[in-house]
């Protein structure tokens, strides 16, 4: 038997599925009780027979309720619950394909009518994981290749390893190369062992200096991501700011190139051990 917390959960994870209020009393009425009848549903959610009928009437065109007959006695039941969710996301899951491919059908075309208007420096803010994706499908979705000066905990505090493992493995699909300035850690020079394999090119900062945020470069913007702590993702569209943050950019790549060149001829322990 279930308590009031777990039925609570339950019917508000039905209603997030697009049930109602009373079709979720109704369906949870059925799966309680097995063989229900339009009386016994109603007793037990205390709504008329009427009501309840129309309800059933709703939910069985869904597909999570089916009409068996006793003799002259109207039963209903539920169909399995994990055959109908599951069945439910794959749905979903087919809608946003469709959607995905109508979106980057049109996009080229809606960026096309978007550049012959003036261009105005625009700041966007975002916040938690769902910000941070949405920032890196923008950093997609223009197309370009991009740069970045970056801390890799901060990506991975924000969206996890398997997110950071998408994008790498988007990126290459997309056919987009990169190049990164990246605070020394563990988790960098792992990243920095696969540049090739990602199209990527990395440098990592001397330890001694240290950046919390990071920032990519792409288009005319700059992402600016922080850490999870602090929860902020800043956006900055502009032709200058970028320009600029181009050329930050620039001027410690090459700073870093002495120390890269030695790794590439072969003498990888030039780069000082990380004591993480």
């Amino acid at each position: 038997m279930l308590n009031k917390n777990q039925i609570t959960e339950i019917s508000s994870g039905l209603l997030q599925l697009g049930f109602k209020k009373k079709e979720a009393m109704v369906y949870l009425s059925v799966l309680k009780n097995g063989e229900s009848s339009i009386p016994l549903i109603a007793k037990d959610t205390g709504l008329s027979r009427g009501t309840v009928y129309d309800l059933t009437e709703k939910i069985k065109d869904k597909g999570y309720l089916a009409e068996i007959k006793k003799g002259k006695k109207r039963r209903l039941i539920a169909e399995s619950p994990t055959s109908k969710l599951y069945s439910l996301l794959d749905r979903k899951h087919d809608d946003l394909e469709k959607s995905k491919r109508i979106v980057e059908n049109i996009l080229p075309d809606l960026k096309a009518l978007d550049t012959n208007k003036d261009f105005k420096p625009q700041i966007r803010v975002y916040t938690g994981e769902k910000g941070f994706r949405q920032v890196w499908d923008e950093i997609f979705s223009d197309g370009n290749d991009f740069i970045s000066i970056a801390r890799i905990e901060t990506f991975i505090e924000f969206a996890g390893e398997k997110f950071l493992q998408n994008i790498q493995e988007r990126k290459k699909k997309e056919g987009l190369s990169s190049r990164a300035i990246n605070e020394d850690s563990p988790s960098a020079r792992k990243l920095y062992n696969v540049d090739s394999k990602y199209s990527r090119q990395t440098r990592l900062a001397p330890r001694e200096f240290q950046f919390p945020t990071t920032e990519t470069i792409f288009g005319d913007k700059i992402a600016m991501f922080s850490t999870k702590n602090e929860n902020i993702i800043l956006v900055i569209e502009s032709k200058d700011f970028a320009q600029t943050h181009r050329v930050y950019f620039e001027m410690m790549w090459k700073l870093l190139e002495k120390t890269s060149n030695k790794k590439e001829h072969g003498h990888e322990n030039t780069f000082p051990r990380s004591s993480n």
